[in-house]
């Protein structure tokens, strides 16, 4: 009695869980498919427009301009920024995970899109040009031009996380391939992002001594997403961890799936190792990071897409959580007092976008003026200054960053400490694939 008594048991819930679970998740999936039918029906495709519709669409864009947004779909998220900064509703839309030009019609080319989106994957060209797009020459187990050396993530093309997981243990695999127990080899892991914790990972369930070094935070991937936004982190299995489900959710819960993964693993990440150089051969690498040494016979790049931000190298810059080197969601400091080192166009930009969300804002910039913005942001931030909406310091420099302030010296040498709760440090950065050719790496260019 007892048993049956156990298995109606199982019956009830089994049944409760489809319909409160499953049901409701097979609905929202169904729904979602024929929503992004109707817009898939609703796509006006760039190659399909006439001369005489590129003559209207041209009336829409500054300067006569015909532009269009160019989506490089290996390394779009889904995470909608550019649908919601869009000025013109029905431009863009999220079909399959992947941002979409629908209506060319309806875009003005704000370039709202472009500048919000986090990866870079979206950019504007012009109509009857293509995307072109820089990917390191890998092979089928990503192992570059360099043997011995592997890249693995968005710096490979991979968009999705799941793709970058797979990929970090794709790369251990095949270093696994003619491997001897009595000759493992020592591996550096760079970067702990998806694919870099995946590769960890996998060389620690081998057995290979290993070590992940960091230039930032473990999963900085994920962290430069905007906040809030929604990610399309599939079903993954992470090697030592297990089963990595986390369905349709926030950045902010992603990252605590993240330590979740370092907390079970045991796993230590060395944080605030830049990459600086590589040198040697396979089998014998020697990796320069952080100012330190690495000797190994395998390396394995897991460096993202977005490069290495210049820093001013102050006191109170390092390990400062409220310096920041790039701007994802201006709201998010609305009504605060913030403080921006830099005079070109991300620097303007940042400035004009925080004081629209209200906040009081002061530039410093080293020179005299802005000569390296674009004409349209450099009439803006001058109008702002003349209209005393903005304060800049021409001529100076920040000398030292504390979590509520920075201290600002003239030209005349005299420091003067500002009240503020967002330090930006705009002043440009090292792209990746910089570092890679200098490696010797292969470096191709696609058009998309």
């Amino acid at each position: 009695m007892e048993v049956l008594n156990y298995q109606v048991l199982l019956t009830v819930i089994s049944l409760f869980l489809m319909f409160v679970v499953v049901f409701p998740f097979l609905l929202k999936e169904r729904r979602k498919k024929k929503e992004s039918q109707k817009l898939i029906n609703r796509i006006v495709p760039v190659n399909s427009l006439t001369e005489s519709d590129l003559a209207r669409i041209e009336t829409h864009h500054p300067e006569g301009k015909k532009l269009h947004p160019v989506i490089n779909t290996s390394i779009c998220v889904g995470c909608s920024t550019c649908v919601m900064s869009c000025r013109e509703k029905g431009a863009l839309y999220l079909i399959g995970s992947k941002a979409t030009l629908v209506n060319p019609f309806a875009c003005k080319c704000h370039g709202e899109c472009e500048k919000q989106c986090p990866t870079g994957a979206l950019q504007l060209v012009e109509y009857g040009t293509r995307l072109k797009v820089k990917i390191p020459d890998t092979g089928d187990h990503y192992q570059s031009s360099v043997p011995g050396i592997y890249i693995v993530g968005a710096l490979s093309g991979a968009g999705l996380i799941k793709e970058a997981i797979n990929q970090g243990r794709a790369a251990v695999n095949h270093i696994m391939k003619d491997v001897f127990p009595e000759n493992l080899p020592r591996v550096v892991v760079i970067g702990a992002g998806p694919a870099g914790l995946s590769a960890f990972l996998s060389c620690r369930k081998f057995g290979l001594p290993t070590l992940c070094l960091e230039k930032e935070l473990t999963a900085n991937t994920i962290r430069n997403f905007p906040k809030k936004k929604i990610l399309m982190a599939e079903p993954v299995d992470m090697p030592i961890f297990g089963p990595l489900w986390v369905g349709d959710t926030t950045r902010e819960k992603l990252l605590e799936a993240w330590d979740r993964i370092l907390d079970k693993t045991g796993v230590t990440i060395t944080t605030g190792a830049q990459l600086e150089h590589i040198d040697g051969e396979d089998g014998n690498f020697t990796v320069h990071a952080g100012g330190k040494r690495y000797d190994c016979q395998k390396v394995i790049l897991a460096l993202g897409n977005r490069g290495v931000p210049r820093k001013l190298n102050v006191t109170g810059e390092a390990g400062n959580s409220a310096v920041y080197y790039n701007l994802l969601d201006a709201e998010e400091f609305a009504g605060s007092d913030v403080v921006i080192s830099g005079a070109g166009d991300s620097a303007v930009e940042a400035a004009l976008s925080l004081l629209n969300r209200n906040c009081r804002v002061r530039i410093v910039v080293r020179g005299d003026g802005f000569p390296r913005v674009k004409s349209k942001n450099r009439q803006k931030i001058l109008q702002a200054l003349q209209n005393n909406e903005i304060t800049v310091h021409f001529n100076s420099r920040i000398t030292a960053f504390e979590t509520d302030a920075v201290s600002i010296a003239d030209a005349a040498a005299k420091v003067t400490r500002y009240k503020s709760a967002a330090h930006f440090v705009m002043i440009g950065g090292d792209l990746p694939f910089q570092l890679l050719e200098r490696l010797g790496i292969a470096v191709t260019e696609k058009e998309i």
